[in-house]
């Protein structure tokens, strides 16, 4: 065992060089036979999807199609090597499912041949619109002692460009919270937009913001109507046409100016069967505004 172990050892370390330059022409005739050869390659190209008119935008459609390749092994190796893509020519397209043909892609190839492994394949269109949203802000924390916030100014546009199905539900997007804590003078901040879809894009990544602070102050409401929400055909009897007493808090610049018409005070019956209830008025306040004190805080009802 150790004879043969030696002759191995003997093989590979004797004339080392001369080895190598043999077993590197074998390589390169076989490589050079090889190449010549005529082979089946199969792989998944990408598909790139050209000429779409510019008032329309791909919601759905295939990124890569799988195909077999016939040709001699020089050109085969170069696919590998450097993977070609299928242009699809989107210029005939209509808003919907069109479906194409794979015979009609156009592959840059010499030399070889190209089966598909789908007939036809599916692209969704959608026509592409544009409009402006609002956006959404939340705000965090709490100002220090005394003050209140006045309004919250957004200072940009904000364009949405997208497929028409997305943007005609869409009026709002999200944006970071706004954080508030401690502050008691007005300031401007950059806040970040969440992302609405990969298909609607924005015309801005953030949005600027005034946020205007006050110092806070109270005022005193009497004798507020009271609003009845019902449905057709229920008979509602209620105690109170009237609250007595509103107490409304808010920033000064805000409250100084704030009037009966612009508070909403109801009592809500439409989830309710007959029978007998005391219930709180849903109060309606500007932005911001908070209420402080009600009189009476229950309304006797009675639903028919």
């Amino acid at each position: 065992m150790l004879k043969i172990l030696n002759s191995i050892v003997r093989f590979f370390t004797s004339d080392l060089a001369r080895k190598i330059l043999a077993l590197l022409f074998a390589f390169g005739l076989w490589l050079f036979v090889a190449i010549d050869g005529t082979y089946n390659f199969e792989r998944e190209i990408m598909i790139s999807y050209t000429n779409l008119p510019d008032n329309y935008i791909v919601t759905d459609s295939l990124a890569r199609l799988k195909i077999s390749f016939t040709g001699k092994g020089r050109a085969l190796f170069g696919i590998w090597v450097n993977p070609p893509k299928a242009k699809c020519n989107l210029a005939e397209v209509v808003p919907g499912k069109n479906v194409i043909s794979t015979k009609d892609f156009v592959i840059p190839l010499e030399d070889v041949l190209a089966n598909y492994g789908a007939k036809f394949i599916n692209v969704e269109v959608d026509d592409k619109i544009s409009k402006t949203v609002k956006p959404l802000i939340s705000v965090k924390g709490s100002l220090k002692d005394g003050f209140s916030l006045s309004t919250i100014e957004i200072l940009d546009t904000i364009i949405a460009t997208g497929p028409k199905k997305i943007l005609q539900k869409l009026n709002e997007v999200g944006v970071e919270s706004l954080d508030v804590k401690n502050q008691s003078a007005s300031f401007e901040k950059n806040l970040r937009l969440d992302p609405v879809s990969s298909l609607v894009k924005l015309s801005s990544e953030n949005v600027r913001v005034k946020v205007v602070i006050d110092t806070a102050d109270q005022k005193i409401f009497t004798t507020v109507p009271l609003d009845i929400l019902k449905n057709a055909g229920q008979k509602v009897w209620i105690s109170n046409q009237f609250v007595d007493t509103l107490i409304v808090q808010g920033a000064r610049n805000v409250v100084s100016g704030l009037i009966k018409q612009n508070i909403g005070l109801r009592i809500n019956t439409t989830d309710l069967v007959s029978g007998e209830y005391y219930l709180s008025p849903e109060i309606i306040l500007p932005e911001f505004l908070t209420s402080l004190y009600i009189r009476p805080q229950r309304i006797k009802v009675i639903v028919y």
